[in-house]
């Protein structure tokens, strides 16, 4: 996209957001000039970020060894971190190791499996054996259940709540008490998915997503005065393996074949699923559909660097996001008028002081120059 065009879409963007303002003060029942004497309130800024250079920093990245989960590694490795790719066995490894150079001190490989809860702990001390203490945690293993919420099984939901919801809220566990002890700089990541924060095709996964969103949430609350920062990676459409997941499903965890002639939904082709259009020649890297792993790497090592409480690798589905708040926003009705006591003390029903500091940041941090991109 040409700056030319870009500009037009970010003042486009900035009037949206401006109209939406409008239209909740007035759902609110609260008269513009009221409202022009109440702006947005400083809340200060936003978490400084605890990284700002990954040079011979540690990272652990979950589900390491393909997709997004590798671009990440190596997005990380190319800007001079220390590397830890996990995977659940060790049949990935080879072929993730050719992205980087023969025998690189810089790279180490671990299996785990992530929903093995007592196992995490004893993980972290091999982790911290082969590289020292841990800087950067990235929770991005994830596995592609489909299923509709609706026809879905429990041993769907126990695999893809497992995988997508408990790996990550283990690794954190694990790891956040670490990172306080040793006192440096460090971040957790957690891969989500705009399927994570607009909801339609994706059933079961996208309820795992939104789980996982709001775990990193809490976190950024939470955090926000420590050495720990967070970043919800939310990406789009991106080479992957997710498609291929049902061969990773635990046996424990496998549907019962259905009977001769049921009726039920087809499961998804394996493989990464085709680009809508295709792809013109001269498309930059951050356009292409889908987008190369390396590609949202090189984003998430930026969001890392800038402490970005979200991570959009896709940012044409802001639309469908601006929708879904402003639907949510339009339901705030008050019926009738809302008392003064009310109207008059905005200030606390922020609940949290994150999403006004986030606006902040990001408006000021909107030019940056990404190697790669």
């Amino acid at each position: 996209m040409d700056e030319q065009n870009l500009n037009r879409r970010q003042w486009l963007g900035g009037m949206a957001v401006t109209a939406g303002t409008a239209g909740l003060l007035a759902v609110l029942d609260v008269p513009a000039a009221k409202a022009a004497d109440a702006p947005t309130p400083d809340m200060g800024p936003s978490q400084a970020p605890p990284i700002t250079d990954v040079k011979d920093k540690v990272a652990y990245v979950t589900g390491g060894t393909s997709g997004i989960g590798l671009g990440i590694a190596r997005a990380l490795h190319e800007a001079g971190a220390r590397v830890i790719l996990g995977n659940l066995d060790d049949t990935q490894f080879a072929d993730a190791l050719q992205y980087f150079p023969a025998n690189d001190p810089r790279v180490q490989t671990i299996v785990q499996d992530v929903m093995d809860r007592d196992a995490w702990e004893r993980k972290a001390d091999e982790i911290e054996k082969k590289f020292g203490r841990v800087h950067i945690l990235v929770n991005n293993a994830g596995v592609g259940v489909f299923s509709p919420v609706t026809t879905g099984t429990l041993k769907d939901w126990d695999w893809g709540m497992g995988v997508n919801f408990w790996g990550p809220v283990y690794g954190s566990r694990t790891f956040i008490p670490r990172m306080l002890a040793h006192k440096e700089g460090s971040h957790i990541v957690t891969t989500s998915s705009t399927d994570g924060v607009l909801l339609g095709t994706a059933g079961i996964y996208a309820v795992t997503k939104m789980a996982v969103s709001g775990l990193m949430e809490q976190l950024r609350h939470e955090l926000r005065t420590t050495n720990i920062g967070t970043s919800n990676l939310v990406p789009g459409m991106t080479t992957s393996n997710l498609g291929r997941s049902e061969s990773y499903r635990p046996e424990s965890l496998k549907n019962d074949p259905p009977p001769a002639g049921a009726a039920g939904a087809a499961p998804r082709p394996a493989g990464p699923r085709p680009p809508q259009r295709p792809v013109p020649p001269d498309v930059t890297p951050l356009w292409a559909r889908p987008q190369d792993p390396l590609t949202v790497g090189r984003l998430v090592v930026n969001g890392i660097l800038n402490n970005d409480m979200w991570i959009f690798p896709a940012p044409e589905y802001r639309v469908g996001v601006q929708a879904r708040g402003d639907a949510m926003a339009e339901s705030m009705v008050a019926f009738t008028p809302m008392p003064e006591h009310i109207t008059a003390g905005h200030d606390r029903y922020y609940r949290t002081p994150i999403y006004v500091q986030e606006v902040a940041h990001r408006r000021a941090t909107q030019k940056r120059k990404i190697p790669g991109i």
